[in-house]
């Protein structure tokens, strides 16, 4: 099984092999240039290969938006190239992704908004209308396409078996893998402690004083949170009206999904969601020890990376112009690649 490396020439190294740099190329966040580099390379290093599986993995190939034909390119190029092109996606339900892209935000120290301010600019995005977002694979990949639901009704086996099963590699794989492997999880989210930490990072511009990728400082932060005694719980923001309504306004765009991809309605296959009450510190109210800690692991990771913390009442009007300007020029790119 090949797992290539599809990094242009002119990207940064990754500490891992991804494929976040290849995808990017089909979507115009990199040159044209470069997708064109990349697949010139895969086809060369297919032609030389004598396996008989090929794994591409990126998460925003199913929210590209269907001008860039993305499902029919990657078929046309590995049926030219003798293979049988597939799909698998994990899903869970929308509410559930709706908090972990916040998460996720805040990890990159994109967001100093609370959840709250957050989710309701974000909750009837397209990017939640799973049927549409899936069409386009089942059509360009002949109905060759998969889905695993990060918490299936009908098997308690771990998410990697269940994966490995669908692409029907289970067989090969698992005399490969130790029990520890079924266990690992990568880029765990953050508790609530480290988001609180995020946005106040975000307010101070912290990010772009960074000589090294956001990701680093705040997996610096989330170790220290955690050896600080907090953040045994993962953040939630989702409370139980809001995951109501969006369980409704997505009823019928689930069960269409389901019929595509499983033949069985979407509460046949897909557990709920963790119902745990909300956790954001903002809500839930700040002790003075809990400020305190805040402060000590900003400081920390400040002097640990090397960057000036400022903030001050002069500066908040600054900021928020800033801010403004950059959300302006996020939605400007967010519009020419994202389904909206």
């Amino acid at each position: 099984m090949l797992y290539p490396d599809l990094t242009p020439a002119s990207a940064r190294a990754m500490p891992h092999i991804s494929h976040q740099h290849f995808g990017e190329t089909f979507d115009g966040r990199r040159p044209r240039r470069e997708n064109v580099e990349l697949l010139q390379a895969l086809s060369t290093e297919l032609r030389k290969w004598d396996g008989d599986v090929v794994l591409i993995s990126y998460e925003d190939f199913i929210q590209q938006q269907p001008r860039f034909r993305v499902p029919q390119i990657l078929s046309e190029f590995f049926t030219a190239h003798g293979f049988e092109a597939e799909a698998i996606t994990a899903v869970k339900p929308q509410s559930e992704l709706l908090n972990s892209i916040y998460t996720h935000r805040t990890q990159m120290i994109n967001e100093r908004r609370t959840f709250a301010e957050f989710a309701p600019n974000l909750a009837h995005s397209g990017r939640f209308d799973y049927a549409t977002l899936i069409q386009p694979w089942i059509d360009a990949f002949s109905g060759r396409v998969r889905a695993v639901a990060v918490r299936d009704r009908l098997s308690d086996a771990p998410i990697l078996m269940r994966l490995l099963t669908a692409l029907e590699l289970d067989k090969r794989v698992t005399p490969l893998l130790r029990p520890a492997d079924l266990a690992r999880v990568e880029n765990r989210s953050p508790g609530p402690l480290s988001v609180e930490i995020s946005r106040r990072l975000r307010v101070m511009r912290a990010h772009a004083r960074l000589s090294v990728l956001p990701r680093n400082l705040m997996r610096f932060v989330e170790r220290e949170v955690q050896d600080g005694g907090y953040d045994a719980e993962r953040f939630q923001g989702v409370g139980p009206d809001l995951r109501a309504r969006m369980a409704a306004d997505y009823r019928n765009t689930n069960d269409r999904f389901a019929q595509a991809v499983w033949a069985r309605h979407w509460d046949d296959i897909v557990a709920p969601e963790d119902s745990s009450p909300i956790n954001e510190l903002v809500v839930r109210g700040i002790s003075p020890e809990a400020e305190e800690m805040i402060r000590e692991i900003s400081q920390r990771a400040a002097r640990q990376f090397d960057i000036p913390l400022r903030q001050s009442v002069l500066n908040r009007p600054i900021n928020r112009l800033i801010e403004s300007a950059d959300s302006a020029l996020r939605l400007l790119r967010y519009s020419r690649w994202r389904v909206l």
